[in-house]
């Protein structure tokens, strides 16, 4: 028994440990999440040779919309305004269009059109007020890799909770710089695959204006 009970705290232990641990293996979102950070620098620098390469990299990376991510609260709010990180609206961008003002409606374009064969990689574009946080969540088993990039100024943190229907209840926090924030977090962990796990994704803005930002995941 007492056998039973040092290995059943030995792996709540080894779990905790493991849950604040972020990444710096290559992952397969890696490109990706490259791609989203090149085209917000790229915006901020005005930089059009550097935002055609960005639209092109994310484009090659194969992503569609994300559309399981699910909010769980009321801060949905208009990304009109903010940086989509789509190849259209980067493209745009580069022609010198003005297209912040239609932000939600390429982001509504996106959503219906897929952009991908495989669907191997996933993002989607959200929204979270100055100061605020705001929830997700989705459905996944196995490997799981998940990033976050904030359009240009905007500071993040992660929250990750895991759960299922055999009690699993396990948290994948960011543990760095969680109160300044950084422009842009990745990380990844395992699920179990013998059942569907519920990711409860919370981005928490610790910056002083309203961003959108992308969540990316395999």
């Amino acid at each position: 028994m007492k056998y039973i009970i040092l290995s059943f705290f030995s792996i709540l232990c080894s779990l905790n440990i493991y849950a604040q641990e972020t990444t710096d293996e290559s992952l397969k979102i890696d490109a990706a999440f490259d791609a989203c950070i090149a085209m917000r620098d790229a915006v901020a620098a005005n930089d059009t040779t550097a935002l055609l390469q960005s639209a092109k990299e994310l484009k090659e990376a194969g992503a569609m919309d994300f559309h399981a991510l699910r909010c769980k609260d009321d801060s949905v709010s208009s990304l009109n305004g903010h940086l989509v990180f789509d190849e259209a609206f980067a493209d745009s961008l580069a022609a010198g269009k003005s297209v912040y003002d239609k932000a939600d409606e390429m982001s509504r374009t996106r959503t219906h059109r897929g952009q991908t064969a495989n669907g191997s990689i996933l993002t989607k574009t959200c929204f979270v007020k100055a100061g605020k946080s705001t929830k997700y969540n989705f459905f996944s088993k196995g490997h799981q890799e998940l990033a976050v990039v904030a359009e240009n100024g905007g500071l993040v943190t992660m929250r990750i909770h895991v759960t299922n229907s055999a009690g699993l209840d396990v948290r994948h926090d960011d543990t760095k710089s969680v109160k300044r924030g950084l422009p842009q977090r990745k990380t990844s962990f395992e699920l179990p695959t013998d059942r569907r796990n519920t990711v409860e994704l919370e981005v928490v803005n610790c910056g002083k204006k309203d961003i959108s930002f992308v969540v990316i995941s395999n």
